[in-house]
């Protein structure tokens, strides 16, 4: 398999820069970048009709302000899923990572991390594999500890506060009621020993 990858970042220095790090030091081969999620649909769909999709895809999760990384990644999981795809970003609150690989992430990187771990880890990915940064990767399981007394529901709901919609998207989004919301809403502070929305996020969603 070609080694390529496409980066997304809405900080065109940085991801020029990453760009620029990974050429040098290994053989990937940069096949695209983009700040916009407008604009890597577009430079994907075009990619796909002339059959040369790249091998990894490098994403940030928040772009200008908001974290809508997640809605990206899903769609280009869905409409793309031979594309591995990479969470390179500076959160690393457990609860975000947990909320990319079940976004459709193969790996995930933090921006704090030795530049050699994003190779490590975008080698990995192509040959097959889930990589998590070790750091990361314990703070995954003492989170996913916390978050087992949840029911499925209550992790979906969690998920979405942690991507800072509010009650009335959570709603939306899952086809519930706001009153149920509030309710699951009310049911996670209590088990995962939190006060309220803000205290979550600092805790989880960091």
């Amino acid at each position: 398999m070609r080694k390529t990858f496409y980066i997304i970042d809405d900080h065109e220095m940085l991801r020029s820069g990453t760009k620029s790090w990974i050429m040098g030091h290994s053989d990937w081969i940069c096949q695209g970048d983009s700040g916009t999620h407008e604009q890597a649909y577009s430079d994907f769909e075009r990619m796909d009709k002339e059959g040369g999709l790249p091998s990894i895809l490098i994403c940030d999760l928040n772009f200008y302000g908001e974290n809508t990384g997640f809605e990206f990644m899903e769609k280009i999981h869905e409409l793309y899923p031979s594309v591995k795809i990479i969470v390179y970003s500076m959160f690393f609150a457990a609860g975000m990572v947990q909320t990319a690989m079940d976004s459709g992430a193969s790996g995930y990187i933090s921006k704090n991390a030795n530049s050699d771990e994003l190779l490590k880890c975008m080698d990995k990915v192509i040959a097959g594999e889930d990589f998590i940064q070790d750091e990361l990767q314990t703070r995954l399981i003492k989170y996913n500890k916390i978050t087992d007394a949840l029911t499925h529901r209550e992790k979906a709901v969690m998920e979405l506060l942690l991507r800072r919609l509010s009650n009335d998207e959570i709603a939306n989004q899952l086809n519930i009621k706001k009153r149920a919301v509030e309710n699951y809403i009310s049911v996670i502070y209590e088990k995962t020993g939190v006060n309220d929305r803000a205290e979550l996020v600092l805790k989880y969603g960091q």
